[in-house]
């Protein structure tokens, strides 16, 4: 019986069925073909879990924690730039710089990701993170630090979606939601590492007359934040496509020889790999040679917002939201609260909780703006909180079959944490109590792994960088919000965020199951 639309041959056993926008993939058999079709999925299994997948996965964590340096990292860089004589104001923009850069090209690096494919992405944007991010060392003054901080961050922004979507379609399905999840443990030793460079760096004392600038120790710390992008530029050239995309592009022989060539580097011996023959199990784009780049961007994003994708990603884009902004906020301030239970002790302060150390802080009027060095507290909090939250990385992929109840848990614990920070005496349970509501940051790799897992392959790469693109204007609104707020209403501020927290935990409970119902 014939099937309905029109058929596109592409070989005497495969066809494809077009029947307006999208394209359904079926397999005919035939009979006297002896070459089983299997789903891609069926196929990246076979293709074992070896020395690629954990290649791959080191990739993406050096990659990760370059690009979470050259953002957050920043912040340091600029405190310490005390010849570039930079103002409060200048500050400000400084520091806004990457989450600007981030903004703008989000979309765009979707596109190219979805279109161009994953790798050639991700290679593009290290190369162009990475140059950009040191030359920057080198600026004569504040302007040009912060146009090169722009450009950089807008290569560097395209990493984390494009870099996981590269390893969640390029390894097994049962590690998928796992690696995605581990490998986002990079961002939490990057907190560490750049506290420990800024440590060591910064305490140094040296000055180079370069001529049209003077070398100094901040400058050498913006070159060391930039060498994980290098080193990950490098790594990048031994690995290839996404299988996944390419076989979604309808070249299914290229497609089989790049799962072959996975398996082998996985330790699967030569010829003994058995797919010969690969199909989706999903419903696929069809992309013209004609259509324009502006149709193309249409039809690349707008069936993200109709049903049924739009609940999804709506859904989504508030959960990243209410943990980018409450995450990255209070993040970038975690500095002033070090600072604070410095002074608190330094001073003999009778202040018996956080909001009362934040208080005094202002009133002894502490307002440089020039730091020299990094307090040797602020690097052993960060170590300890850099491990803690490393181990709850791990217990989360460990748990992944279980991720939207982890999910909830956390955001319970963040959410509980913050609304008690203002009421608990004691400095030291202030400060505990303050980790435990910066603890919704093991979400990030829960969030991203939904983004992974919800949206068809035509799309995932777009999903992922709008989600990206949402999570820096998230950030960047916190960090203005909490920054405007803390210091003057600490108490009033801390119970507003625990509460947007809490919402985004109601959200989270509409998210799908963790195991279908049978």
């Amino acid at each position: 019986m014939a099937l309905p639309g029109k058929y596109l041959a592409k070989n005497p056993d495969f066809f494809e069925i077009y029947d307006g926008k999208d394209i359904t993939v079926w397999s005919i058999n035939n009979h006297q073909l002896e070459d089983k079709v299997y789903t891609y999925d069926e196929a990246i299994d076979l293709a074992g879990t070896g020395w690629y997948v954990i290649g791959m996965s080191v990739l993406l964590c050096m990659a990760l924690e370059g690009m979470a340096l050259d953002m957050f990292g920043f912040s340091v860089v600029v405190s310490s730039a005390c010849d570039l004589e930079i103002t409060h104001i200048q500050k400000s923009i400084l520091i806004s710089m990457p989450f600007l850069g981030s903004i703008i090209l989000a979309y765009p690096w979707g596109y190219f990701s979805d279109t161009q494919g994953r790798l050639k992405s991700l290679r593009f944007s290290l190369w162009g993170s990475f140059i950009l991010a040191s030359i920057s060392a080198f600026s004569p003054n504040w302007i040009v630090l912060a146009v090169l901080k722009f450009c950089s961050s807008s290569f560097s922004s395209g990493i984390q979606s494009i870099g996981l979507t590269l390893l969640g379609e390029s390894c097994s399905t049962k590690l998928k939601g796992k690696l995605v999840i581990g490998v986002t443990f990079s961002l939490f030793i990057s907190f560490a590492v750049y506290n420990i460079w800024a440590y060591f760096i910064l305490s140094l004392d040296f000055a180079f007359d370069l001529g049209f600038i003077i070398f100094k120790p901040w400058r050498l710390l913006a070159l060391v934040l930039a060498l994980p992008l290098g080193i990950s530029l490098v790594l990048a050239n031994y690995f290839c496509e996404s299988p996944k995309f390419v076989l979604n592009s309808g070249h299914e022989r290229r497609a089989v020889k790049l799962l072959t060539k996975i398996s082998e580097r996985n330790g699967i011996k030569v010829n003994t790999y058995p797919v010969k023959r690969v199909v989706l199990h999903e419903t696929t784009s069809l992309r013209k040679k004609d259509y324009s780049l502006l149709q193309s961007l249409m039809d690349q994003t707008f069936p993200l917002f109709k049903p049924p994708l739009l609940y999804r990603i709506v859904q989504l884009f508030y959960i990243t939201t209410v943990v980018y902004a409450t995450n990255n906020g209070f993040y970038a301030w975690f500095p002033l609260v070090m600072e604070t239970f410095n002074t608190g002790n330094d001073k003999n302060v009778a202040a018996d909780n956080l909001c009362g150390l934040i208080s005094n802080y202002k009133e002894l009027n502490n307002n440089e703006m020039c730091i020299t060095s990094v307090t040797e507290f602020s690097v052993w909090v960060s170590l300890i909180q850099g491990v803690l939250y490393g181990v709850l990385i791990f217990i989360v992929a460990w748990l992944n079959g279980r991720k939207k109840t982890v999910l909830i848990i956390l955001l319970f614990i963040s959410s509980t944490s913050g609304f008690f920070i203002p009421l608990v005496p004691g400095r030291i349970l202030s400060i505990c109590l303050f980790c435990g509501f910066m603890i919704n940051s093991v979400c990030l790799a829960i969030i991203f792994s939904y983004y992974v897992d919800m949206f068809p392959t035509s799309y995932r790469g777009m999903a992922a960088c709008l989600g990206v693109m949402v999570a820096r204007i998230s950030a960047l609104a916190g960090t203005n919000l909490v920054g405007a707020y803390l210091v003057t209403h600490c108490a009033n501020s801390l119970y507003s965020w625990s509460a947007f927290v809490l919402s985004g935990l109601v959200v989270s409970c509409f998210l799908p199951p963790d195991k279908p119902k049978k």
